[in-house]
Protein backbone atom coordinates (compact mmCIF):
# COMPACT_ATOMS: atom_id res chain seq x y z
CA UNK A 1 0.00 0.00 0.00
CA UNK A 2 1.41 3.51 -0.84
CA UNK A 3 1.86 5.89 2.20
CA UNK A 4 -1.07 8.65 2.43
CA UNK A 5 0.00 11.89 0.94
CA UNK A 6 -1.80 15.33 1.84
CA UNK A 7 -4.05 17.23 -0.21
CA UNK A 8 -2.69 20.01 -2.24
CA UNK A 9 -3.90 23.22 -4.05
CA UNK A 10 -3.52 22.41 -8.41
CA UNK A 11 -0.51 24.81 -8.27
CA UNK A 12 1.94 23.88 -5.66
CA UNK A 13 3.01 26.67 -2.84
CA UNK A 14 6.04 28.21 -2.95
CA UNK A 15 9.44 26.53 -0.76
CA UNK A 16 8.91 23.08 -1.26
CA UNK A 17 12.67 23.05 -2.82
CA UNK A 18 14.36 21.98 -6.06
CA UNK A 19 12.77 19.09 -8.34
CA UNK A 20 15.23 16.30 -8.12
CA UNK A 21 14.38 12.93 -9.49
CA UNK A 22 15.91 9.40 -9.84
CA UNK A 23 14.76 6.32 -11.78
CA UNK A 24 16.93 3.02 -12.51
CA UNK A 25 18.46 4.72 -15.61
CA UNK A 26 17.54 8.78 -15.55
CA UNK A 27 18.11 11.64 -13.46
CA UNK A 28 15.69 14.52 -13.57
CA UNK A 29 16.81 18.14 -12.28
CA UNK A 30 15.25 21.62 -13.54
CA UNK A 31 16.71 22.89 -16.56
CA UNK A 32 19.17 25.74 -16.21
CA UNK A 33 20.36 28.23 -18.62
CA UNK A 34 23.23 26.20 -19.63
CA UNK A 35 21.01 23.43 -21.04
CA UNK A 36 20.57 25.50 -24.34
CA UNK A 37 22.53 23.40 -26.56
CA UNK A 38 20.92 20.19 -25.00
CA UNK A 39 17.35 21.37 -25.39
CA UNK A 40 18.44 22.71 -29.01
CA UNK A 41 18.89 19.21 -30.03
CA UNK A 42 15.28 18.23 -29.29
CA UNK A 43 13.08 21.53 -30.15
CA UNK A 44 15.46 22.28 -32.76
CA UNK A 45 13.55 18.99 -34.37
CA UNK A 46 10.10 19.36 -36.41
CA UNK A 47 9.78 15.74 -35.59
CA UNK A 48 9.80 16.23 -31.86
CA UNK A 49 7.87 19.29 -32.24
CA UNK A 50 4.69 18.32 -34.38
CA UNK A 51 2.39 16.90 -31.62
CA UNK A 52 3.93 20.09 -28.57
CA UNK A 53 0.97 21.93 -27.76
CA UNK A 54 -0.84 23.43 -31.04
CA UNK A 55 1.99 21.69 -33.17
CA UNK A 56 4.80 23.49 -33.07
CA UNK A 57 8.00 24.06 -35.70
CA UNK A 58 11.06 23.41 -34.78
CA UNK A 59 12.48 26.13 -32.52
CA UNK A 60 15.82 28.43 -33.02
CA UNK A 61 18.58 28.87 -30.18
CA UNK A 62 17.37 32.00 -29.21
CA UNK A 63 13.79 30.66 -28.85
CA UNK A 64 15.10 27.57 -26.87
CA UNK A 65 17.19 30.10 -24.56
CA UNK A 66 13.89 32.21 -23.93
CA UNK A 67 12.07 28.76 -23.12
CA UNK A 68 14.58 27.58 -20.67
CA UNK A 69 13.62 31.20 -19.20
CA UNK A 70 10.54 30.26 -18.91
CA UNK A 71 10.39 26.90 -17.38
CA UNK A 72 12.25 28.20 -14.95
CA UNK A 73 10.38 30.90 -14.02
CA UNK A 74 7.58 28.92 -13.72
CA UNK A 75 9.49 26.47 -11.66
CA UNK A 76 10.11 29.10 -9.20
CA UNK A 77 6.72 30.22 -9.06
CA UNK A 78 5.66 26.90 -8.76
CA UNK A 79 8.16 24.07 -7.02
CA UNK A 80 7.88 20.93 -8.08
CA UNK A 81 6.27 21.63 -11.29
CA UNK A 82 7.44 22.64 -14.76
CA UNK A 83 9.72 20.81 -17.24
CA UNK A 84 12.35 18.55 -16.12
CA UNK A 85 15.98 18.08 -17.66
CA UNK A 86 15.89 13.99 -17.66
CA UNK A 87 19.62 12.59 -18.25
CA UNK A 88 21.18 9.07 -18.49
CA UNK A 89 22.72 8.29 -15.09
CA UNK A 90 25.34 6.27 -16.55
CA UNK A 91 26.67 8.82 -18.85
CA UNK A 92 24.58 12.12 -18.12
CA UNK A 93 23.52 12.44 -21.77
CA UNK A 94 20.58 14.23 -22.14
CA UNK A 95 17.24 12.20 -23.39
CA UNK A 96 14.24 14.58 -22.53
CA UNK A 97 12.23 16.47 -20.72
CA UNK A 98 9.29 15.55 -18.66
CA UNK A 99 6.99 17.67 -15.90
CA UNK A 100 3.45 19.00 -14.94
CA UNK A 101 1.73 22.39 -16.24
CA UNK A 102 -2.13 22.71 -15.53
CA UNK A 103 -3.67 22.45 -19.11
CA UNK A 104 -4.10 25.85 -21.21
CA UNK A 105 -7.44 25.99 -19.48
CA UNK A 106 -6.39 25.33 -16.05
CA UNK A 107 -9.25 22.48 -16.23
CA UNK A 108 -6.45 20.16 -14.78
CA UNK A 109 -2.94 19.49 -14.23
CA UNK A 110 -0.99 17.55 -17.39
CA UNK A 111 1.64 15.37 -17.98
CA UNK A 112 3.82 16.50 -20.77
CA UNK A 113 7.44 14.67 -22.05
CA UNK A 114 9.61 14.66 -25.32
CA UNK A 115 12.69 13.26 -26.30
CA UNK A 116 15.25 13.72 -28.40
CA UNK A 117 14.40 11.50 -31.87
CA UNK A 118 17.53 9.47 -31.19
CA UNK A 119 15.71 8.71 -28.01
CA UNK A 120 12.48 7.13 -29.25
CA UNK A 121 12.02 3.40 -28.56
CA UNK A 122 13.97 3.38 -25.46
CA UNK A 123 11.78 3.03 -22.79
CA UNK A 124 12.52 6.69 -21.50
CA UNK A 125 9.69 8.37 -21.91
CA UNK A 126 7.62 6.14 -19.79
CA UNK A 127 10.17 5.70 -16.79
CA UNK A 128 10.16 9.55 -16.79
CA UNK A 129 6.81 9.88 -16.71
CA UNK A 130 6.16 7.14 -14.30
CA UNK A 131 8.99 8.95 -11.96
CA UNK A 132 7.11 12.41 -12.87
CA UNK A 133 3.30 11.28 -12.08
CA UNK A 134 4.70 9.52 -9.17
CA UNK A 135 6.18 12.63 -7.80
CA UNK A 136 3.06 14.72 -8.67
CA UNK A 137 0.77 12.32 -6.15
CA UNK A 138 3.47 11.68 -3.24
CA UNK A 139 5.49 14.84 -2.98
CA UNK A 140 2.23 17.67 -4.18
CA UNK A 141 -0.45 15.77 -3.74
CA UNK A 142 -2.42 15.94 -6.71
CA UNK A 143 -5.83 14.55 -7.11
CA UNK A 144 -5.71 13.97 -10.96
CA UNK A 145 -2.82 14.08 -13.44
CA UNK A 146 -4.33 14.11 -17.58
CA UNK A 147 -2.56 13.93 -20.60
CA UNK A 148 -3.62 14.96 -23.83
CA UNK A 149 -2.11 13.56 -26.98
CA UNK A 150 -2.78 14.33 -31.00
CA UNK A 151 -4.92 11.27 -31.61
CA UNK A 152 -2.42 10.27 -34.24
CA UNK A 153 0.30 9.86 -31.82
CA UNK A 154 0.10 6.38 -31.30
CA UNK A 155 3.07 6.35 -29.29
CA UNK A 156 2.14 8.82 -26.43
CA UNK A 157 -1.21 7.39 -26.22
CA UNK A 158 1.13 3.83 -25.13
CA UNK A 159 3.52 6.08 -22.62
CA UNK A 160 0.24 6.99 -20.81
CA UNK A 161 -1.53 3.73 -20.39
CA UNK A 162 1.65 2.22 -19.56
CA UNK A 163 2.22 4.44 -16.77
CA UNK A 164 -1.44 3.23 -15.45
CA UNK A 165 -3.45 6.44 -16.91
CA UNK A 166 -6.88 5.19 -18.53
CA UNK A 167 -8.06 6.95 -21.98
CA UNK A 168 -10.73 9.47 -21.20
CA UNK A 169 -12.35 10.32 -25.03
CA UNK A 170 -11.59 13.19 -26.22
CA UNK A 171 -11.89 17.17 -25.48
CA UNK A 172 -10.82 19.83 -26.76
CA UNK A 173 -7.11 21.26 -26.16
CA UNK A 174 -4.42 23.28 -27.70
CA UNK A 175 -7.11 24.77 -30.16
CA UNK A 176 -8.03 21.12 -31.21
CA UNK A 177 -9.25 17.84 -30.46
CA UNK A 178 -6.71 15.67 -28.38
CA UNK A 179 -7.45 12.30 -26.74
CA UNK A 180 -7.23 12.41 -23.06
CA UNK A 181 -6.38 10.05 -20.82
CA UNK A 182 -6.03 10.54 -16.42
CA UNK A 183 -5.20 8.97 -13.41
CA UNK A 184 -6.26 9.22 -9.89
CA UNK A 185 -4.13 9.25 -6.55
CA UNK A 186 -6.24 7.50 -5.06
CA UNK A 187 -5.89 4.65 -7.30
CA UNK A 188 -2.37 5.26 -7.48
CA UNK A 189 -2.14 5.02 -3.90
CA UNK A 190 -3.90 2.20 -4.32
CA UNK A 191 -1.81 0.79 -6.82
CA UNK A 192 -5.09 -0.46 -8.87
CA UNK A 193 -3.74 2.02 -12.04
CA UNK A 194 -0.50 0.13 -12.32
Amino acid sequence: MRRKTPHADPLPLRGRGSTILATPRLVLRPFAPGDVDELLTMDGDARVMRYIGTGLGPRTRDEVAASIGRVMDFAARHPGMSLLHASARDTGRFVGGCGLFPLPDDSAIEIAYRLPHDCWGQGYATEMAQAVMAHGFDTLGLARIVGVTYPENEPSQRVLLKIGMRAEGEAVHYGRTMRVFAAERVAFEAGTDR
